[in-house]
Formats: C-alpha cells, structure tokens, sequence
C-alpha cells in the first residue's frame, strides 16, 4: 500500500464521521465564497465608475426631484463637456420575475456622450434620436429576452404614474451592469405624463443629471461650482462623483464589509472546533497504530506528517465541494431576475475557489497539529499499553 493509500484508509476508518466533517467544511466554504464573491462584485461596481463623472441630485435625499431647468445652468459651468438627465422609472416588465433590467429616462443626444463607454451604430444611436418613443437596450438583455431593433416593450409604471410604450431603436455593448439597462426619451415620460395627467409640460422635473467633466483634474472644482449656482434656492443640490454616489448605496447595507468579515470569522471558528474535535478523536482511537508504525522504523516526522495529510486531505475535499457548489449553484441560478436588476450575476472566480482551498487547507492544518503532534511524542511502550 503507498502513502497516500494508507492516507486515505485511515481517514475513512469511521466514514459517518469523516463524511459529516467533509459536509461541515463544506457548507462553511459555500457561504464564505458566496460571501467574498458578494464583496467582489460591490467592488467591481465601484472600479467600473468614471473619475470623470459626476451626479447631482437634489441636497435632502437623492430620490427627492430636482428641475429640469437646472440643466442648462449646469452646462455653462466651465469644464463641463456634457449633461444628461437620468430619471429612474422603475416600471415593471409582464411581470416582476421578467423586470430583470432597470430603466432610465435621459436626453437621447448626450448620454452617449456623458457614457462614452457604450458602444453602438452611428444608425442605430441615430435612429434613437429621431424617434420621440424609441429606446436602446444593452445587448445582455436584448439576447436573453430575444429583442431585436423595432420590437416594442410595454412597460407598467409602479414608481411613476404611467405606463409607457417603447420601440428597441438600437443595441448597445457594455459592461454587464450598463447592459442590464435601458434608456428612453425624457421627454416621452413628459409627453405621456401630460396627456395621460392633465400635468402640462410633464413631471417638469428629473432625479438626477449625469456629467462628464473634461478631465478628472478639475472634477472637484465642477462640482463645487455646480452647487454653487443652486445653494439658495428651495432645492438645492449635491454633486458628487460617480463613485460616491454609487457608495451611497452600499452604504444603506451599514458597514458591509465590516459585518462580513465578522461573519467569516466566527464560521471559520466553528469548523475550526468542529474539524479539531473529529482529529482528536481519529488520532486517539489509533495511539496504539501510531506506536506500532514508530516500532516498525517510522520516523516521528513522517508519522506526524501522515496524520497532519489526514487532517488536510479531508478539508480540502470539503471546501473543493462547497467552492464548487457555490460556483455552480450561482452560474445556473438567474440571479438577475431574482434581485429585479440588482444583481446581474454572481461570479465564484478560480481565484475564490484558490482561496477558499486554502482556507480548508489552513483549518485542516492547525485542527490536526496539536492532537497529532501530542500523539506522536507518546513513547513506543507506552502507546502499546493505551486501551482505546
């Protein structure tokens, strides 16, 4: 019999208890790497924000409106190189488990100029202009649910008082969190508004304006003199970068960050103490073994290194199962339809895989050093003489 052979037959010497400490460290890792796959993705939704980039909204809460008149205050503003309204309408799709997507009205001639990181055809960005009820989709969403350039979506007002009618005028490509939007004319929400409310001139009013300054350099000064022009009137503003405005959001969760590591840490603990208690009992059970194989020529170091390759082979092949449950479990789930846009996708990566291996590795290392270390120092005789 090899090593690794006899490795193996030991650990699964008592198999009821190896397979439940293996589905211990298992469901420890499923939720540590869907934990740090949740961190990643917050973050990578913050790295994907322009430097050059600002929103305003309105000073009191962001979901309080601010004039569509303030626009063209905010473009005369020096190094401001374009303005879009962006008004979230928040509507529903067939129904909610379909409204995977969110949808923004905004200014059809500049907001590919303040999201120059969209990409679509000189005709197809034209031919959105040019109709009054027309929007662009990302490409993610117009392939999942079989969009192409002419169809129509209806969509129900469940935030804003109407519903409206779109044709798909074009397809951009994105990051996919810009392909899990859809934009339209402000206008046409004023226009349905009117006719639909009696409202005259429509809402009159949007959530927030998205500007792209000339360069990252002079961003604190636009804001700064953005909010200037609007400090004494009855809505004044706060403009800030579109990093901080996407922060606020998280925010909203409290430190998240924070609560996650506290969680990881108590649940590594535990299979910490669940893994160390089943080694203690493994090697106890076999002190007489241990005394036998020294008898026999093994060396104290090579012993101790058979049962600490014990220890370890039975984490790591509970934290491969639970890093590749995750993984699996969070590539065939439609994580889109289920937060309604939120969340688009949850990416387990190869290198959260690699660091939840090491994880399992580490718990099986320090759960079996000391019971083996302690088992291996007992002499030949005194081994032979341990009953049980």
């Amino acid at each position: 019999m090899t090593l690794s052979g006899f490795v193996w037959k030991s650990g699964m010497r008592n198999k009821r208890r190896t397979i439940l400490t293996m589905i211990c460290v298992a469901l420890t890792l499923f939720v540590l790497s869907t934990l740090v796959t949740f961190v990643n993705e917050l973050d990578r939704r913050l790295d994907e924000t322009s430097t050059h980039r600002l929103v305003t909204h309105n000073a009191v809460v962001w979901i309080y409106p601010i004039p569509e008149r303030y626009r063209a205050q905010i473009e005369k503003v020096p190094g401001v190189a374009a303005v879009t309204p962006l008004t979230f309408y928040g509507g529903t799709y067939i129904d909610r488990s379909h409204t995977d997507f969110a949808q923004f009205s905004c200014d059809a001639r500049s907001l590919f100029d303040v999201f120059p990181e969209l990409s679509i055809s000189a005709e197809e960005k034209q031919a959105f202009i040019q109709d009054p009820a027309g929007a662009v989709v990302g490409r993610s969403k117009a392939d999942k649910h079989r969009w192409k350039i002419g169809d129509r979506i209806s969509l129900q007002g469940s935030i804003m008082p109407v519903d409206i009618n779109l044709t798909i005028r074009g397809i951009f490509s994105g990051t996919d969190q810009d392909e899990a939007n859809v934009y339209f004319h402000h206008s046409y929400l004023d226009d349905v508004v009117e006719a639909e409310r009696g409202i005259k001139g429509g809402l009159g009013e949007v959530l927030t304006y998205y500007t792209r300054a000339t360069s990252a350099e002079i961003v604190p000064r636009v804001s700064r003199d953005i909010d200037a022009l609007f400090q004494n009137t009855d809505k004044p503003t706060r403009t800030e970068t579109e990093k901080a405005f996407q922060m606020s959001f998280v925010s909203l969760l409290g430190n998240i960050k924070h609560l996650i590591a506290i969680i990881s840490s108590l649940l590594l603990f535990t299979i910490l103490l669940v893994t160390a208690n089943t080694m203690a009992m493994s090697v106890r059970e076999r002190t007489r073994e241990i005394a036998v194989l020294k008898s026999l020529g093994f060396r104290r170091r090579k012993v101790l290194l058979l049962l600490m390759s014990e220890g370890i082979l039975i984490t790591l092949a509970g934290g491969l199962v639970g890093c590749l449950a995750s993984a699996a479990l969070f590539g065939m789930v439609d994580l889109a339809s289920f937060t309604q846009g939120r969340f688009q996708h949850l990416d387990v990566s190869w290198g959260i895989i690699a660091f939840g291996l090491l994880v399992a590795a580490t718990v099986g290392l320090v759960s079996t050093g000391i019971p083996s270390y302690r088992a291996t120092n007992i002499t030949v005789a005194a081994g032979l003489r341990r009953v049980g």
